[in-house]
């Protein structure tokens, strides 16, 4: 692993920001490049990290998984394709990967029950909930429209309860503002797998929520 010591440092070679810049740094850290790759660990390193804390709940665990993310970009930069999405979305996908293997060693004689059921064909009346749901979905700022809730104290609850693949789309949805296109590439799941998710979660989370006095329309308005 190479190793990442003191402050982030200027590198003017490198274009300020966006596609260009992200399709450089990948070709530089391609050829091993140390100042490439300290520039994408300072820019990335703490967006993953908060990602993962939601999930793992572990300081250990997270500077594991971000030390296993960062190899992995480090052996295999060339695999960025500029082409197929963004940067953001491609170190998700491999940030998304190592959570949920750590996710599994961690619960392996508890875990919550599988959602493999659920990412099935629903019937005809529940996809219309979901593509009505989905319809309404902001790109620009879809938290605001697929939960319309703040992350208080009773949802952060209530999250921790669900399954990791209900809370890995609804995080990814709500606080890292990824659309579902993105999310089906961060997680390797056709698009409709991705809205049978957020939908079940949904309903999950209202049950929970319920079990607890509460109830959605009750958190959007104590938050507006």
């Amino acid at each position: 692993m190479v190793r990442i010591t003191g402050q982030k440092k200027d590198n003017k070679e490198l274009p300020a920001s966006g596609e260009a810049y992200e399709a450089l740094l990948m070709q530089r850290i391609a050829s091993k490049d140390r100042e490439a790759f300290e520039s994408l660990y300072y820019d990335y390193t703490p967006r993953i990290g908060s990602f993962m804390m939601k999930l793992l709940k572990s300081p250990e665990l997270v500077d594991e998984a971000i030390n296993e993310v960062m190899m992995t970009v480090w052996q295999s930069a060339e695999r960025f394709d500029p082409a197929l999405g963004k940067l953001s979305t491609w170190l998700f996908g491999i940030a998304h990967n190592k959570a949920l293997k750590l996710l599994e060693r961690q619960r392996r004689h508890w875990r919550e029950q599988t959602v493999e059921a659920e990412d099935s064909e629903l019937n005809e009346n529940e996809w219309e909930e979901v593509n009505a749901e989905s319809a309404t979905v902001d790109p620009d700022n879809p938290e605001r429209t697929v939960l319309g809730w703040e992350l208080g104290e009773i949802l952060v609850w209530a999250m921790d309860r669900l399954s990791p693949e209900h809370r890995i789309v609804l995080e990814l949805v709500f606080t890292e503002n990824y659309a579902y296109q993105d999310i089906a590439i961060i997680t390797d799941c056709p698009v409709n797998t991705v809205k049978t998710r957020m939908f079940h979660a949904r309903k999950k989370l209202a049950d929970l929520l319920a079990k607890r006095g509460y109830s959605p329309y009750d958190l959007q308005e104590g938050h507006s």
